[in-house]
């Protein structure tokens, strides 16, 4: 008797086993036989790669998925579950053909066009509710599809077989391959997805891959905990790494220095700030870095928070003031800003910046206080708001704040403060709309202009400033449609008018740091929050 028990909990034991990997495949020995760590900073909120957001999730889909193309070192697409394809001569039809013989993690499920089709449907089906489909606005009927004005089924995207995918573009778009390598653009397998009952990618089961990666046996995904990586045996690529461990920022596993804990090998790559990068470099890191991010002076124009910064003439009044020319010389001169769109952003392969030509900045009023007061008139308010800046604690950026303040407290005859603090509790504040005036931070989600500028655009999630602004808007929808000469100009044109109507004036270009373990070598860093690619990781 005690021996059938046994054998019926032993059986037991298995089928729990078996549901449990039904989603991805259990550990391999397959790899290169090296091991690497990299600390996310906090757990991504779901690893469904049409809706999840953030770099942490980025990571992790990167690695579990592969879209039809891949980026290289450069950021260039190299062929991924695509292993070709072609475009028309007006960049408005590409034609995708998928590798033979792909499967799903499970082993046993084949990667087609369909599961394209399906994925690219139903990230832009307003009942996805997707955050990050922005990239594929860009596939005629998109827009329509999102607004719920057509049908999924209008897309331009079609099957044509099992191993070929049709995308139709509504506009040319050169580098389109580069944009499927994207978590957005990842494939989906419908019967899994609607297996899941609502949880896909929300636990391991709930996982189906086709990339390099799976997550490494049962307990490789520990809420809160790890997510742990192992080499697929079903990727159609060279072995990559054995596997990749990703420890989560809870309170056990801070890491209390960063410089020491890459230097020594602790972990293998990890993300710092500048000063960091230069300690972790004399300890013989390799530190890769992308100047994706731009700061500068930013209003809040909601009636919530100080309801006379909607007229424009009193926020003129307010820019009006300084001499924008010596508060940015307080700054080195190479990380001056010459416009909103950050140097790492190109436009068909061609630096944006160099092309373009510098934002003109608010002139110096000889009477500032008169507008001033001409804009509280007709806001039919009597006084300034009682503006407080929000900065991020940083002695350059605080010392140029401070000389802001000292010029309106002279100006306006009243008293303006300063809040100080980290640059994850201001971006919190920024997000929440709990601010007046703001010295902040913008980095895109992609290298396509259009990325930062929509972050000013009417209605957007990413619209801390709420700007509204119809001739703004359509010069976004100008830089979304057009290419060439056009492009580059109404780009430009987008960027003069935050300056011109007081919204946002460029302060400074701010970078993002990267350092590699001395001895590794491979990890592919990503601008614009777009992760880490361990798949040609090396380790001496």
């Amino acid at each position: 008797m005690k021996a059938n028990r046994a054998v019926a909990v032993l059986l037991c034991l298995l089928a729990l086993l078996t549901l449990l990997s039904s989603g991805c495949e259990e550990k391999t020995d397959t790899g290169t036989g090296k091991s690497f760590t990299w600390h996310l900073a906090s757990e991504p909120k779901t690893l469904d790669p049409q809706i999840a957001s953030g770099e942490n999730a980025a990571i992790v889909i990167g690695a579990l998925y592969e879209g039809l193309a891949r980026l290289d070192e450069n950021g260039d697409p190299v062929p991924g579950a695509a292993e070709s394809w072609e475009n028309s001569a007006d960049y408005k039809t590409y034609t995708f053909h998928l590798r033979e013989g792909a499967l799903w993690s499970d082993g046993k499920t084949p990667v087609t066009a369909d599961d394209f089709v399906y994925a690219f449907r139903r990230a832009l089906d307003p009942a996805t509710g997707s955050a990050s489909c922005a990239p594929m606005l860009c596939i005629k009927n998109a827009a329509e599809v999102q607004s719920g004005a057509l049908a999924p089924e209008e897309l331009g995207v079609r099957a044509e077989g099992e191993d070929t995918l049709v995308v139709e573009l509504a506009y040319p778009v050169r580098n389109f391959p580069a944009l499927t390598a994207l978590p957005v653009f990842m494939p989906c397998n419908q019967a899994f997805f609607e297996g899941t009952a609502g949880r896909y990618g929300l636990d391991r089961s709930c996982i189906l891959c086709n990339g390099p990666f799976i997550i490494d046996g049962v307990y490789g995904w520990d809420a809160g905990r790890h997510i742990n990586l192992a080499a697929s045996s079903r990727y159609w690529g060279e072995a990559a790494p054995a596997s990749v461990k990703l420890p989560i920022g809870s309170a056990e596993l801070v890491i209390e220095d960063a410089v020491i804990a890459v230097s020594n090998g602790d972990v293998d790559a990890i993300a710092l700030t500048e000063s960091q990068a230069s300690r972790a470099e004399s300890r013989g890191c390799t530190i890769s870095s992308f100047a994706d991010t731009v700061w500068g002076f930013c209003f809040n124009l909601t009636s919530d928070s100080s309801p006379e910064l909607q007229n424009e003439k009193v926020r003129a009044a307010f820019l009006g003031a300084l001499d924008w020319a010596a508060l940015r010389a307080l700054l080195p001169a190479e990380e001056t800003a010459g416009g909103v769109i950050p140097p790492a952003v190109s436009i068909e392969g061609e630096n944006y910046r160099e092309q373009a030509g510098e934002v003109t900045l608010p002139a110096q009023l000889e009477d500032a206080a008169a507008l001033m007061r001409e804009g509280l008139a007709e806001a039919g308010a009597e006084s300034p708001p009682a503006l407080t800046i929000l900065c991020p604690d940083d002695p350059e950026l605080t010392a140029l704040v401070n000389e802001i303040l000292v010029t309106w407290n002279k100006t306006f005859g009243q008293y303006f403060n300063m809040a100080p603090m980290s640059e994850s509790d201001l971006a919190s504040r920024l997000a929440a709309g709990s601010y007046s005036a703001a010295v902040c931070s913008f980095t895109p989600d992609s290298g396509d202009p259009a990325a930062v500028l929509s972050l000013f655009a009417t209605g957007d999630s990413g619209n801390v400033s709420h700007f509204s602004d119809a001739d703004y808007d359509a010069l976004v929808e100008q830089v979304r449609h057009t290419s060439g000469t056009e492009k580059l100009t109404a780009c430009e044109s987008a960027e003069q008018l935050l300056a011109d109507r007081s919204v946002f004036v460029p302060i400074s270009f701010g970078s993002h740091y990267f350092a590699s373990a001395p001895g590794v070598s491979g990890i592919i860093f990503r601008p614009y929050g777009g992760g880490v690619d361990f798949i040609g990781a090396l380790k001496t």
